[in-house]
């Protein structure tokens, strides 16, 4: 296994390593022990401020006060797309390499993808669906509304339909078509998406009418417009009553 030698905890007693896949442990040169626990003593604490070390020829951090090297930046900027989640770019890495993952795989990032368009401070909720053979949408996004008298109302404000690459878009348009149609707001109305593969499309059911909205996007090119056609929809709200 490639390891990569990150340097000292304070004290030079430990030594820190990388393995291949990324994981920090840890060498206690007296002990001659390793361990990929945090030794007791360096672990990291709230008022911690990590440096840059500009020595390493890859991104590497360093806790001021214990030496505690880091490959991940521990104060990241404020993301601007869903591209800036790792979470969610390590996903979408994934399928760039394998593109013939299986549907589930594609399925990873969306939910994440959704919930940073469309957050839970904002009152929103992404839920996958239990897998089956089109009966339910793979994905429902809920938005909570508060009433006058303070009781809370949670209705369906997006449905989402997510396929691998290769799958027809007429026929899973239909089936969102249809799942649009038994939604369970009171006036029916709701926002629809279907993803395939890494293309996604926004919909709209309004008063019994199912219609597209803007155009088709790719996950990783289009990222900004699918942002933008995200935040239209949550500025554009139909009435769900």
């Amino acid at each position: 296994m490639t390891t990569t030698y990150l340097g000292p905890l304070v004290g030079g007693r430990i030594n820190q390593y990388a393995n291949s896949a990324g994981q920090v442990y840890y060498h206690d040169t007296v002990a001659g022990t390793t361990s990929y626990a945090i030794p007791n003593g360096f672990q990291d604490g709230a008022g911690d401020t990590w440096t840059l070390d500009t020595t390493k020829s890859w991104p590497q951090w360093n806790n001021s006060r214990t030496g505690r090297a880091v490959l991940i930046n521990p104060n990241p900027p404020p993301p601007q797309t869903y591209l800036d989640d790792i979470n969610i770019k390590a996903a979408l890495d994934l399928l760039v390499r394998v593109p013939d993952s299986g549907e589930h795989i594609y399925r990873r990032p969306i939910g994440d993808i959704l919930r940073f368009i469309f957050p839970s401070s904002e009152g929103y909720s992404v839920v996958q669906e239990t897998v089956s053979v089109n009966t339910h949408p793979d994905f429902c996004l809920f938005k909570v509304s508060q009433r006058p008298g303070g009781t809370l109302y949670q209705y369906e404000f997006m449905l989402v339909e997510s396929k691998k690459p290769g799958e027809a878009w007429a026929s899973t348009e239909d089936h969102l078509h249809d799942h649009l149609e038994g939604n369970g707001n009171d006036s029916k109305n709701c926002y629809g998406m279907v993803q395939i593969g890494l293309d996604v499309h926004f919909y709209k059911y309004e008063n019994s009418n199912f219609s597209r909205i803007g155009g088709r996007m790719h996950l990783i090119n289009d990222a900004n417009n699918v942002v933008v056609w995200g935040r239209h929809i949550k500025d554009n709200p139909m009435p769900f009553v």
